[in-house]
């Protein structure tokens, strides 16, 4: 099974979230604005994740690697973030899966 690019995880994630404004009746320019703001987040976490990846823990010169510790203020920012957008687990409408 390919894995789908980031790209296209990227643009799932974001029409997901609009989708749950919609459902909710709080497709307003406030809100949305906050959905580009949790997708900055969210690429942000992807280059962090990538960082860690890449160099691990440490840098090449034995030195802390810095994206470890960032990782989870911003997954904190992306959780405070769906909990002001009333995004929670309870009532999620699901998503049809193009796949089957």
């Amino acid at each position: 099974m390919a894995t789908k690019s980031r790209k296209t995880v990227r643009k799932e994630v974001r029409k997901s979230l609009i989708e749950q404004l919609k459902n909710k009746g709080a497709d307003i320019a406030l809100f949305t604005d906050q959905v580009e703001d949790y997708m900055q987040l969210w690429d942000l976490k992807e280059l962090l994740i990538s960082d860690i990846r890449e160099t691990g823990l440490r840098t090449s010169d034995g030195k802390d690697n810095a994206s470890p510790k960032q990782l989870p203020i911003v997954n904190r920012q992306m959780l405070a973030l769906l909990k002001t957008l009333g995004v929670t687990t309870d009532g999620i409408i699901g998503e049809e899966d193009d796949d089957l």
